[in-house]
């Protein structure tokens, strides 16, 4: 996909990453500010913290949300906290009976020695933490323990990061370029208030046409014509504003979304788009507001100014709650972990699908395992094709969030048991389907893709599961020199 080799390294953007963390902070609920900052309590004895921080819309699945009610969004089962001891161990504990809806089952540890710990800070402050091997400050948080070990993003390496080695000296213990897998499918989903809708039975629908209008600002308005005609001549509301809320970080979510529309919302992906919805505010995960220049800024999007804007997929999912009219994109976990209902999305196939996992993996089935990067070659995992899929059964706006990792991990007791321990949470979180349970070796119950559908996400087809656990398997150690990646 022509962005991803053209956008800007979005390191050089001019908004800083204390800014982006202090963002994300205000925008959390207390909950999940909570689970974010235990990230720094010290593990126990004998046990390593293995830490990452980065994308929002993996943090639902790596740690849990931080709810009392700990299924299936809380902290207890979710992927970091049934792999390695839990954050708190007590997180562990079996089940022989459903509890606060937690399924009867086995909650790990699967290795008893490490607890993975995460901060859900986006994927722009994640990458550029990972580069310079510096966790973001402790206050206002979220951080994470130093050092770290691994990021999170929805918005795949491009431009100098493709090439780019990470920053080493005092207190940074690895080396050398990054590693970069897919771990997991997500939906970037239209979600919205439903306070003063009548929304039919069958779900809301939004037609190519529509949805391109309502983002770009031209629809303003919930009683418009083309809502109504989408659905069936139904009256949605008789005057009713549309808010609709954007991200104001760095995101990989309004990357995904922006590639999406910028490739539907013209006349050569869809033949009926009206003149003034056709997209030209831009690519990219920086968001911004005013008059879109004759050519938008790189990696920007110019959103209107009348759009409403918060930090952080969580920070959205509030807003969206807290105004009448409103639709705003966040991720399928956090959607569903909010109760927030979603648009069905007229796809390519003219198929209005919601999504699901079913829709999300019907994407993913389509996509294009892209190999990328150089010395040592093709250690960089990407997911194309998928800004306008065409399968029929595809959720339209779906993508793949991306683990980063290090080349080179410190050649020490620790460093070879971090990349010991990556690699084997790697094979166990993306085994084939169908995934073992206990007694076998190396397994849940829940299993990994259990855990991710409850939780929304899509778990990987078989062939990109296996391209992503051999990249690593063979890229993540503590080898220096020539690399023995085998991608």
């Amino acid at each position: 996909m022509v962005f991803y080799r053209d956008r800007l390294n979005n390191l050089t953007s001019s908004v800083s990453v204390l800014a982006i963390t202090i963002g994300l902070v205000a925008s959390q609920s207390l909950s999940e500010k909570s689970l974010a900052q235990t990230s720094t309590t010290p593990p126990p004895s004998g046990v390593t913290s293995i830490n990452g921080l980065g994308a929002s819309t993996v943090n639902t699945l790596f740690v849990g949300t931080g709810q009392t009610n700990p299924c299936p969004f809380g902290s207890k089962g979710s992927w970091f906290n049934v792999f390695g001891v839990g954050n708190p161990s007590s997180l562990n504990a079996d089940l022989a009976a459903i509890t606060n809806s937690c399924p009867v089952g086995t909650y790990g540890p699967v290795v008893n020695n490490d607890t993975f710990r995460y901060a859900s800070v986006g994927s722009g402050a994640g990458i550029t933490a990972f580069f310079n091997q510096t966790v973001p400050p402790a206050s206002p948080g979220p951080t994470i323990l130093a050092p770290v070990s691994f990021a999170a993003t929805d918005d795949p390496l491009a431009g100098t990061q493709i090439e780019q080695t990470v920053t080493t000296g005092s207190g940074r213990p690895n080396s050398g370029k990054a590693i970069q897998v897919p771990v997991v499918g997500v939906g970037i989903t239209l979600s919205y208030n439903r306070t003063g809708l009548s929304i039919p039975a069958a779900g809301l629908k939004l037609s190519r046409n529509t949805y391109c209008g309502i983002l770009k600002g031209t629809i303003t308005n919930w009683n418009d014509s083309r809502i109504r005609t989408d659905n069936g001549g139904a009256v949605i509301a008789v005057n009713l504003p549309i808010k609709v809320v954007r991200r104001s970080d760095n995101s990989g979510s309004t990357f995904v979304l922006s590639t999406h529309l910028n490739t539907v919302c013209k006349t050569a992906a869809t033949s009926t788009i009206q003149a003034a919805n056709i997209w030209d505010k831009g690519v990219g995960s920086i968001s911004t507001s005013g008059t879109v220049p004759p050519a938008p800024p790189a990696n920007t999007v110019v959103w209107p100014t009348t759009f409403l804007s918060a930090s952080g997929g969580g920070g959205v999912a509030t807003a969206i709650t807290a105004n009448n009219g409103a639709i705003g994109y966040v991720d399928s976990a956090t959607r569903l972990a909010r109760s927030l209902p979603a648009a069905l999305l007229q796809n390519r196939a003219n198929v209005y699908v919601g999504p699901t996992t079913a829709g999300i993996q019907g994407a993913l089935s389509v996509g294009t395992i892209v190999k990328y990067g150089t010395a040592p070659a093709n250690r960089l995992i990407r997911i194309d094709n998928l800004a306008d899929p065409n399968a029929a059964t595809a959720y339209p706006i779906s993508t793949a969030t991306y683990a980063l990792f290090y080349d080179v991990y410190q050649n020490s007791t620790t460093g070879n048991l971090i990349a010991t321990h990556i690699r084997t949470f790697i094979n166990w979180a993306l085994a084939n389907s169908t995934q073992p349970v206990p007694p076998a070796t190396n397994s849940s119950n829940p299993t990994p893709d259990q855990i991710a559908i409850n939780r929304g996400y899509a778990p990987l087809p078989n062939n990109i599961k296996t391209v992503a656990r051999t990249v690593v398997n063979t890229c993540v150690n503590t080898t220096t020199g020539a690399s023995p990646c085998t991608p």
